[in-house]
């Protein structure tokens, strides 16, 4: 608009000057008598116009490079609208989509809140028969903890005694080894008596015999008889010594003898409280495995559903009669096995079930059965599933399962297109 403006009065500028030259003309031809100071105001008049629309094109002139300036930011600001309005459209495009992501997201929601109310109704009746079974186990345990308490009082009773004796053993060594020392102590202070005695008896003789020998010289053969006299009884006080010291020996071998004695009787003693101990560890194994037998039997009785001529569900390995131990082990592997069945992973599903029945061939015939089911539905292995329906079989002929697999596969061909149930696990 401003820009057809400017062009107009540029035009106007253009045209006027020429108009009033070619009528300045004319009125000079016309009215050659007129007065000039009216053509000199009339000039003046047009040069003031003249002015002022110079002044007007210069305003114009201005007012065009503005436009211009302004076109131009018209312009960049019309292309990032352009820009913007793109990436608005590409996000209102992008929301969408995700907007029908987040409907298909709320509809599987609540598909999974559906399924999960389900199974928590599920969960809330076997949590509640395991309540049951779990009150139970524990009236065992309160048993047991009564059985714990009494062997650990008879243990200590067993304990006390055992120290009695040990302190009785030990004090009656001791009695007998101050009796042998006292002896020998009443010896050595005999013999010391009697040195003593005899020392007085030679010490008088000594006196006597120097007494007697500036009185009586001839009584000097006496003296010596009396001195063959003391040799002779110094030979035997040392004899006796001899005898005494072969007798401390004596004794002292006596001593190590009954030192080897009191250590086999330790020996004994240990050997008894370890077979006492060994006793008391086979009846807290026999109390456990008769605990375990009786949860077992009590969990087969609260749980009717797990017959073990019907049921296909993992809890009935329970009522296998093997170690728990084993028992939790093929539950484990039971479990793993349908998860990949479930999935329809059917070959991975019969390699876990076949290890499964491995583990304990004597007894697993519940994986024998899903090994079967897992061979009928894989291509040209029905003669397998048949196998493992007879293996199934074989463990427990009375498995109705079992029997309706090998029943089925038996028929003609015709009723191999028909809908088969598979058992809920």
């Amino acid at each position: 608009m401003f820009r057809k403006t400017a062009l107009a009065m540029l035009l106007v500028m253009c045209f006027v000057p020429c108009v009033f030259a070619d009528e300045s003309e004319d009125v000079a031809a016309l009215s050659q008598d007129a007065q000039p100071d009216e053509l000199t105001l009339r000039e003046n008049s047009l040069n003031q116009k003249a002015a002022e629309l110079d002044t007007l094109a210069a305003e114009l002139a201005g007012r065009e490079s503005k436009l211009s300036q302004l076109e131009k930011e018209f312009s960049l600001r019309s292309k990032t609208l352009t820009a913007e309005t793109r990436k608005i459209s590409g996000l209102s495009t992008s929301l969408l989509g995700r907007e029908n992501q987040m409907t298909k997201r709320e509809l599987d929601l609540k598909a999974r809140e559906a399924e999960l109310a389900r199974r928590e109704m599920t969960f809330a009746q076997e949590s509640q028969k395991f309540t049951e079974a779990s009150s139970a186990l524990a009236g065992r345990e309160a048993d047991l903890a009564k059985r714990e308490s009494a062997l650990a009082e008879r243990e200590n009773e067993l304990n006390a005694k055992i120290s009695a004796k040990e302190a009785a053993d030990t004090l009656t060594a001791r009695e007998a080894e101050l009796v042998k020392r006292e002896a020998a102590l009443t010896e050595r202070e005999a013999t010391g008596n009697r040195l003593n005695a005899l020392e007085a008896e030679l010490n008088a003789r000594d006196e006597a015999l120097k007494a007697r020998e500036e009185a009586v010289a001839g009584r000097e053969s006496a003296v010596t008889e009396g001195e063959k006299t003391l040799t002779e009884s110094t030979e035997k006080l040392k004899a006796q010594e001899t005898e005494l010291a072969q007798k401390e020996s004596a004794l002292t071998a006596r001593e190590t003898e009954l030192e080897s004695s009191t250590a086999k009787l330790n020996d004994a003693t240990a050997s008894l409280s370890a077979r006492d101990s060994a006793l008391m560890s086979r009846e807290a194994e026999s109390a456990r495995k008769s605990a375990e037998l009786t949860e077992l039997e009590t969990l087969i009785k609260e749980l009717p559903a797990f017959d073990p001529n019907n049921s296909t569900e993992a809890a009935m390995i329970l009522t296998y009669k093997i170690p728990a131990a084993k028992r939790r082990e093929l539950i484990a592997m039971q479990k793993e096995a349908y998860t990949r069945y479930s999935s329809n992973r059917v070959t991975q599903a019969l390699e876990s079930y076949t290890a499964a029945f491995e583990a304990e061939p004597t007894a697993n015939y519940l994986a024998a059965y899903w090994a079967g089911l897992s061979a009928e539905r894989l291509k040209n292995r029905k003669d397998d599933a048949l196998m493992w329906a007879n293996r199934a079989l074989e463990i427990n002929p009375n498995y109705k399962p079992a029997q309706d697999l090998k029943r089925r596969l038996e028929a003609p061909a015709r009723g191999s297109n028909n809908q088969r149930r598979r058992s809920a696990r």
